[in-house]
């Protein structure tokens, strides 16, 4: 007699489900019958949070097709999705997108997948003047990063040329502006929320906590930049939770100039563990079974689960260059080696570069 699969307890049920990590094997785990769907949609069940990462592909063409590379299928899959057209976006962990348009200028949570949209305050309210010239707005917005799975939410925004920060939240009518403490500077590249705190990442390697105690929130010193960073050279740094720990990457590169362009090549990566009691940080030799995705989104961390084509403690970086008005070209995508220090390509068969979107990593969510 062939097995009654839907009369498995659901206990048991839910953990299996937690053993898969990618988005195809989860939907058809859920197809097998009503109660394995319910197992795996329960709220109960957290794994929609940690399946393995896709590419969206860059917007190459205007059309509402938009490609979404899985590494743990080798596939790339096509979604009709109107609703980017023509905006700028910034991937995320949580399955959203944050989308910034120009024709209207508003800025929203998408998740590509249900297609869900969640609305937050215009581009026009980081300025203060809704008469200003549309294009300016835009290009703007530098970075967007959201504290959790929406909608119950932060959302930090750097802006003006990497020298603003700002902050809303879903039903909010405007940006709310971060004031900097004395003697902080400006020059953001990079934020994350830790522990139920904003950290900021400053293009030097300084790191900022922000303070919303107060009435007005204010972004304060919190530890110095790591002593091994190479002054001279040039990089980016991003601010990552690896297993827990607050860590800063360095992402150095090369600048390579031709008579018609200017590109730019990453040649290494350094991470750094900061001491959030002592506020000292130290070079890690290895990131263990850790994956880290860094590019135009929020910097995110993944535990190796055993597929063969995602590699521990390697570091997936796509092209994440921008000068305020415009992007620095180039296709600087691929697959870092911690250990060994070698470079391998994404395999993906496409130009990965856009000046409009850049491709960006994001963590597929149903709903």
């Amino acid at each position: 007699m062939a097995p009654d699969w839907s009369s498995i307890p659901v206990d048991l049920l839910r953990l299996v489900a937690n053993k898969v990590h990618s988005l195809e094997d989860y939907v058809h785990f859920g197809a097998v019958c009503w109660s394995w769907y319910h197992a795996a949609t329960s709220p109960k069940n957290n794994k929609l949070n940690s399946l393995f990462p896709w590419v969206m592909l860059a917007d190459t063409e205007n059309n509402d097709s938009h490609g979404f590379y899985s590494l743990s299928s080798n596939k790339v899959y096509e979604f009709d999705l109107p609703e980017i057209v023509g905006k700028r976006c910034w991937g995320s962990p949580f399955g959203w997108l944050v989308i910034a348009g120009i024709d209207n200028m508003e800025i929203q949570l998408f998740n590509p997948l249900s297609r869900a949209s969640i609305s937050l305050p215009s581009q026009t309210t980081f300025m203060g003047d809704e008469n200003e010239n549309s294009i300016m707005h835009y290009w703007s917005v530098n970075k967007v990063v959201i504290s959790s799975n929406p909608p119950n939410c932060i959302v930090m925004a750097i802006y003006s040329c990497y020298t603003k920060l700002a902050f809303a939240k879903p039903g909010d009518h405007v940006w709310s502006k971060i004031r900097l403490d004395n003697n902080i500077g400006t020059g953001f590249s990079d934020i994350t929320y830790f522990n139920g705190d904003f950290f900021i990442a400053k293009c030097t390697g300084q790191l900022l906590v922000c303070d919303f105690s107060g009435i007005d929130p204010v972004a304060i010193e919190f530890a110095p930049s790591p002593p091994g960073v190479a002054v001279e050279a040039r990089y980016l740094p991003y601010l990552v939770d690896l297993g827990g720990e607050l860590c800063m990457v360095f992402r150095y590169f090369d600048v390579i100039e031709t008579i018609n362009n200017i590109s730019m090549k990453t040649r290494s990566f350094e991470v750094y563990k900061l001491d959030m009691n002592a506020k000292t940080w130290k070079q890690m030799d290895s990131l263990g079974d850790w994956s880290l995705f860094v590019g135009n989104n929020y910097t995110f961390s993944v535990r190796d689960f055993g597929y063969t084509d995602c590699r521990s403690s390697c570091i997936y970086f796509t092209h994440d260059y921008c000068q305020c008005s415009y992007q620095i070209s180039g296709n600087d995508t691929g697959i870092y080696n911690y250990k060994g220090g070698e470079i391998h390509a994404l395999p993906v068969l496409q130009d990965l570069y856009s000046v409009l979107r850049p491709p960006l990593w994001i963590t597929p969510q149903l709903f």
